[in-house]
């Protein structure tokens, strides 16, 4: 972690705007708003779970939109909801979220989205071959690119159905005992 107590907000959002950037792009892939991706970004490297108000200070996000974003990234394991009292000093309690930390609550997200994308192209190419039904010519000129990429899209979706019967580690090991 980073020690954030001599560093002002300007100067840490300079620090992790890689991480912001690589969270946006990562939620445009899969159809995400920036605003997700702004504020997933946001929480990485925080020493303590954030406030929506401070989160919406931090991002200019209004705190309908934070409230929004972090209740859909809470429902699919990318961030948890910690609940404490504001300070010492006060009993009220506030929610407040941090980034999900457990790879075994995140990875269901990531394996979801390569898993849609997998089946969204297996379910193309079943359509295209329906569509050339009965077009001879134009079936034998698609023929061996159609069967290569179906056997790629193929060989991918049992690598992530086999993917679900291991842990992160169970795979690495498995990966490095068997590797040449």
């Amino acid at each position: 972690m980073i020690d954030q107590s001599n560093v002002n907000d300007e100067e840490m959002l300079t620090v992790k705007k890689p991480i912001i950037d690589a969270c946006i792009k990562s939620a445009k892939k899969i159809g995400w708003s920036d605003a997700m991706g702004i504020l997933r970004g946001t929480l990485f490297l925080e020493n303590e779970p954030m406030s929506i108000d401070a989160l919406a200070e931090k991002t200019g996000y209004s705190k309908t939109t934070v409230r929004t974003n972090m209740s859909y990234l809470e429902n699919i394991g990318m961030v948890r909801r910690v609940v404490g009292p504001v300070s010492k000093q006060h009993r009220n309690k506030q929610h407040r979220y941090a980034l999900e930390t457990d790879t075994q609550a995140r990875r269901p997200v990531v394996l979801s989205a390569a898993k849609e994308e997998v089946h969204s192209v297996l379910l193309a190419l079943n359509q295209i071959e329906k569509n050339l039904e009965g077009h001879q010519v134009e079936a034998e000129k698609m023929s061996a690119i159609m069967a290569k990429t179906r056997q790629f899209y193929e060989e991918m979706d049992r690598i992530l159905q086999l993917m679900d019967h291991y842990t992160l580690k169970e795979l690495i090991e498995i990966l490095e005992r068997n590797k040449t």
